[in-house]
């Protein structure tokens, strides 16, 4: 984080760019809006924080700072879901008035603890795909291949031990230490990203 206070460092803004980009766009695309409007919710969210960036502090107390950045797409997703509303009356009224707030408008918006599921999905999601290419990049191609048949396409072991010429305990052993090794790199990525 402390790299990315510093907005001239293209190289770690580039890298956070790359990193985020897919979950700000997994998110906003599952939360219903248009490929143009989700282009415009990562283009915002990113504004936003190289703006804020300077006032963030890492406490876990708080909460990290992939769900301070969550908390900032969704805000934009909902902007975003705004700009489709029609213009009401009501918001027409002058500031001095003394109505009430329409009751429709008092009413909290069910789509705000969706988005903080969708939030938290799709960057499961982001933070298992970044784990399984390190995994893939760590391994034997064909232990990785293994894993993949067994865990991911969910293959059984008799069928992949078949296909792969090796015993059905060679392959549960292989699958048992990519597993402990995906579980390693997921706790890495945790830490390193928040």
């Amino acid at each position: 984080m402390a790299r990315l206070k510093n907005l001239d460092d293209r190289e770690r803004w580039r890298e956070f760019y790359d990193l985020y980009r897919g979950l700000i766009m997994g998110v906003a695309r599952k939360a219903g809006l248009r490929e143009e409007e989700a282009q415009e919710v990562l283009q915002e969210t990113m504004s936003s924080v190289s703006k804020n960036i300077g006032d963030f502090k890492a406490n876990p107390a708080q909460g990290s700072f992939h769900a301070w950045l969550l908390t900032m797409a969704r805000w934009r997703i909902l902007d975003q879901f705004k700009k489709r509303m029609p213009f009401s009356a009501s918001r027409q009224t002058a500031a001095d008035s003394t109505d009430t707030t329409p009751t429709v408008e008092r009413i909290p918006d069910p789509q705000g603890a969706e988005l903080e599921k969708l939030c938290d999905e799709e960057w499961n999601r982001q933070l298992l795909g970044q784990a399984l290419a390190e995994l893939q990049a760590s391994i034997k191609a064909e232990h990785y291949q293994i894993f993949h048949l067994l865990t991911i396409q969910q293959k059984p072991a008799k069928e992949v031990a078949r296909m792969l010429g090796k015993n059905a305990a060679r392959i549960y052993l292989i699958k048992h230490r990519a597993g402990k090794e995906l579980q390693v790199i997921l706790k890495k990525l945790h830490q390193r990203l928040g």
